[in-house]
This record gives C-alpha cells, structure tokens and sequence, in this order.
C-alpha cells in the first residue's frame, strides 16, 4: 500500500511540475508556414491586461506568434498536446525576452498565453463570423 501511495504522489509531483512551466516535452520543431492561421474574420478578444474587443483578422500568423524585429527565434515548436511555443531573446530594449503559447481550434476559439521578460498576459479568441463590410483585417490586438 505504501508502494501504491508514494507513485501516486510521484506521479502528481511530476504533473504539478510540468504544470508549472517544466516542459518535459521538447517538441516538434516548425517552420513559420506551420505555426497558426486563425480563420479570417472576426473574433473576439478577451485579455487580462487589454480588456475585451473585436479584431478583424485576416489568416495570417498568429500575431504573438509572428517573428518581431531585434528578436531572434530561438525556439519555435508545437507540443504533443497541440501547443505550439514560440520563444524570442531580444538585443535590448525593455523586452529581453518573448515566450508566446498558443493553442486550440484556431477556426473557434484558442487561448494564448504570453510573457515578455516580467510580464505575463493570457488571452481567449472567439470566432464571431466574417468582419462586417469595409473592415481591414487589424491583426493586432
């Protein structure tokens, strides 16, 4: 019985460590054609730091995904659980460092988390339809 109890809190421990950020799975590399297109048209945004609006999206890459100038790639993988990351260190600045996690049905809905050196944000998109007429896709929230 105690065999049984001490794998079950192993096993829990090593959950709650990869709950933590303990990534386990190094994943499979991607290029940036591979990385998500959300479906064009509208969706709703909903972020911790940025409230809620409506964004047009055209179906390019995810934005907080998409490489950004002085910040080279140093990471940029989907997950066994469809996760896909991308991590960044940039060359100076205020932003030292990008890590963007993005992951869902990204014709639907998908969250995505993202850090930028100490500051952390988490976001939820929800596909509202196509954008009304004379709308440019803005693809940044």
């Amino acid at each position: 019985m105690r065999a049984v109890r001490r794998i079950a809190l192993m096993g829990l421990a090593i959950s709650g460590l990869a709950a933590c950020g303990g990534d386990s799975d190094p994943g499979r590399p991607v290029t940036l054609a591979e990385l998500p297109h959300p479906k064009p048209g509208l969706w709703r945004w909903s972020s911790g730091a940025g409230g809620v609006r409506q964004l047009c999206l055209s179906g390019q890459v995810l934005g907080v995904l998409a490489p950004r100038p002085g910040c080279p790639v140093v990471r940029q993988v989907v997950l066994r659980d469809a996760t896909y990351v991308v991590e960044a260190k940039c060359a100076g600045g205020t932003v030292r460092h990008i890590s963007a996690r993005a992951w869902g049905d990204f014709d639907r809905a998908f969250s995505t988390d993202v850090q930028l050196t100490d500051v952390a944000d988490h976001a939820e998109y929800r596909y509202l339809g196509p954008c009304p007429a004379g709308q440019k896709p803005d693809d940044a929230p």
